[in-house]
């Protein structure tokens, strides 16, 4: 399939409701799998119907009816924002220190993390657990990937106890400026 007939198939499928969207999403993601970043770079703005979206879907439970898509919806949502970092000076600019997180849901099996790096400018993430994370957050599906995608406030979900985080509070208080900054780069709908 073309990038222009995957990217109509995405469309068409972003017109439907919410069930028919999740039915619709392991296929997408499986011609996806490989070229994400590449198409999140020449279609940022199907992209950003994606994530939004991606807000009003009940992400525990497509996950937990579609386990083995789990990890390829993070790589979708993780392409689009590596893309936006390296897009953004200002984004990469507000990187002002090297912390790692590890993401886990508590209500479905989805588990990821976050790499940001002072040095090279530079926010990864991904799917799967790293090693030795500065920072464990953990909640449910829908509030972690709002965290990602900035429909959750990171100082505000926190001290409205939407995620529970463990580790050094100083960096979180310094990823939180990142991932708003972050945030406001998810291209809107026009």
């Amino acid at each position: 399939m073309t990038d222009d007939e995957l990217i109509r198939e995405i469309e068409e499928s972003l017109a439907k409701s919410d069930d028919e969207l999740e039915d619709d999403l392991p296929d997408l993601l499986d011609e996806m799998e490989g070229r994400t970043e590449e198409l999140v770079r020449e279609y940022p703005e199907t992209f950003g119907r994606v994530v939004q979206r991606m807000e009003t879907m009940d992400i525990a439970s497509f996950v937990s009816d579609n386990p083995e898509t789990a990890d390829q919806f993070q790589e979708l949502l993780w392409a689009g924002m590596n893309v936006l970092v390296e897009s953004s000076p200002d984004v990469r600019e507000s990187i002002d220190d090297d912390i790692t997180v590890n993401f886990e849901a508590d209500d479905c099996p989805m588990e990821g993390h976050l790499e940001v790096d002072q040095e090279e400018q530079t926010m990864r993430g991904g799917s799967g657990q790293l090693d030795d994370a500065m920072l464990e957050i953990t909640g449910p599906a829908d509030t972690l990937v709002g965290l990602i995608v900035g429909s959750v406030d990171p100082i505000q979900g926190f001290m409205q106890q939407k995620y529970e985080m463990d580790g050094p509070v100083h960096k979180g208080t310094r990823l939180a400026p990142i991932m708003n900054s972050l945030s406001e780069k998810v291209p809107a709908e026009s």
